[in-house]
This record gives C-alpha cells, structure tokens and sequence, in this order.
C-alpha cells in the first residue's frame, strides 16, 4: 500500500488502494494447492513500516480442475460500522496450450474468469477490478511518477533503503559484473527521474521570475 509519488489527483479509485488477492501468487506460495483443502489466515502488510493493514481467514477446497474459497473477515465502514463477512468464492480451471490447466478466480460480482480479486477501502465483498470499475496505477501516475518507482524498485532489489543518488551497497551474494550492471540500470533511472525534476524547477522558475 502507499507508493512513493502523489500521482494524479481525482478520477477512479487504483487497484493499489485496498486488499488484493492473486491466485497466481497464492499458488505459489502454495497456500491454494490442487487436490487438497487448505486454510489458514493471509495478511497485508506496509512495505514501508511493516505495519498490519489488513487480514482475512480462509478455507480453500480444490479439486484437480475446480474448486472454491471461503474467505471472512471483519470490515469497518467509513461511519465506524464494523461489518462481518463470510462468503465463498468459486474456482475453475482453463486447460494450457502446452498442458495443465490455469487456474481462476470466478468474480462473485460479475461472473468472469479472473487471476485477482480486490477488496477497496469501504467495500465488503472481494471482486473482480471492472465490477469496481477500478483503474490501474499506472493510469494515474505521471511521468515523474513512473520514473521514481522504478529508480526505488531498482534500488529494492539490491536490498538499498537510501533515497535518489544515496550509496548502493554490493550484496554479498552478487557478482561484482552483476553488481556493476545493476548499479549502471539504477543511475540510468535515477538520470530520467533527475531530467524530470530539471524540467520541473525550471517551469517552476520561470512562473516565480514572471
């Protein structure tokens, strides 16, 4: 949840405020496994501050070409109303060109076969992103925007917590020649994001100089 530009003000709700559940990573986790019955408790978490943002218990039962989910949970309306809920949720399989089946979601609001299920802040029940009518956040992000998220995903995935420009730790693990390839893609992204800001102040400038 959160991100690291405003974005654009106004519009339609993101896929990224609220709960997202995605039968891929669900399945890979191995927390929905095929043939058997399943259930535990999936959590949400601030990838920033490591806060818990939301939890929800589930009973997933799945055969070897369908299945279905019980998801429940406690929810607060924007008035301070908590709400119980507990419903399931159908799974169905397509088979793949190469063989095995993919699985999905079955939206309980619309019907489609889906591979994610979101939950929007005030909403009660988990559906499909167009029976929420909601955009993607890259619909909303402005250049600058897109630039800094991917300078940040870079640096992530070096394990690095500074801000732009800040120093870029080699992990221990890395090959130096991986490790200078990676830190070369992170200036480079930094550079875009630094061209933005550029075009920014100078906009910004010339209206105070007026």
């Amino acid at each position: 949840m959160g991100g690291y530009g405003s974005g654009r003000s106004g519009g339609r709700a993101t896929t990224d405020i609220g709960l997202t559940l995605s039968l891929p990573k669900l399945m890979r986790d191995r927390l929905f496994r095929p043939g058997c019955a399943w259930g535990g408790s999936l959590v949400w978490t601030n990838t920033t501050t490591g806060e818990q943002v939301g939890s929800v218990g589930y009973e997933a039962h799945l055969g070897e070409e369908s299945g279905r989910v019980r998801l429940y949970y406690t929810t607060t309306r924007w008035g301070g109303e908590r709400h119980e809920s507990d419903y399931w949720v159908g799974l169905t399989t397509t088979p793949q060109p190469f063989g095995g089946r993919r699985w999905w979601f079955v939206c309980p609001r619309t019907g489609r076969r889906v591979l994610k299920l979101h939950l929007p802040s005030g909403a009660l029940t988990f559906a499909s992103r167009r029976a929420y009518r909601l955009a993607y956040r890259c619909q909303r992000e402005t250049p600058y925007d897109r630039a800094l998220r991917r300078a940040f995903k870079l640096r992530d995935r070096l394990g690095a917590d500074g801000g732009i420009g800040d120093y870029v730790a080699k992990p221990r693990w890395m090959r130096m020649k991986t490790y200078d390839r990676k830190l070369e893609e992170i200036w480079q992204a930094e550079g875009v994001v630094d061209g933005y800001l550029s075009v920014f102040l100078g906009k910004l400038n010339r209206r105070i100089g007026r």
